[in-house]
């Protein structure tokens, strides 16, 4: 049991880390465009940022759920669980997103992964929400500073 535990919060670790420097470049590139288009933050621009963001961060979530698969693929004895890695991979995002349908399991003692999984999947997709949250406040402060200076010219 101690074995499993210290691999699934080795994946945790790994997945924190791949989602900290993903924040990073993404809340490093979404100030700069905002400053570079502070003067003329139209409604495209706010959409096309929003969209990127967010396909950006779904995108992020589906290699978290990836990197939960390849490590469920080389563990012996939950392969027989599942005809594909597919069908890992598909257990997966069931998982990470904390849908559990509950149609493909692990019978053996690595079970304990799945909790772990779920665990990873809801911290992580609460620091993704959090993030696109910041990033419409960082919009909605820099229309309104556009809206201030354009009423005072």
């Amino acid at each position: 049991m101690f074995k499993i535990l210290i691999i699934g919060f080795a994946i945790i670790a790994f997945n924190v880390v791949l989602q900290a420097w993903a924040n990073i470049y993404l809340t490093r590139k979404t100030v700069s465009v905002i400053s570079e288009w502070k003067k003329k933050l139209n409604n495209m621009r706010i959409l096309r940022l929003l969209v990127y963001s967010f396909l950006f961060l779904t995108f992020l979530h589906a290699i978290h759920s990836l990197i939960w698969a390849y490590c469920l693929y080389l563990i012996p004895s939950i392969q027989p669980d599942f005809a594909s890695f597919h069908d890992i991979f598909y257990y997966s995002i069931v998982t990470f997103t904390t849908l559990g349908y509950g149609d493909m399991t692990i019978s053996s003692e690595w079970k304990i992964l799945s909790g772990i999984e779920a665990i990873n999947g809801i911290m992580l997709i609460g620091w993704s929400t959090a993030l696109m949250y910041s990033l419409i406040q960082i919009i909605y402060k820099t229309l309104r500073e556009q809206n201030g200076k354009q009423r005072k010219n």
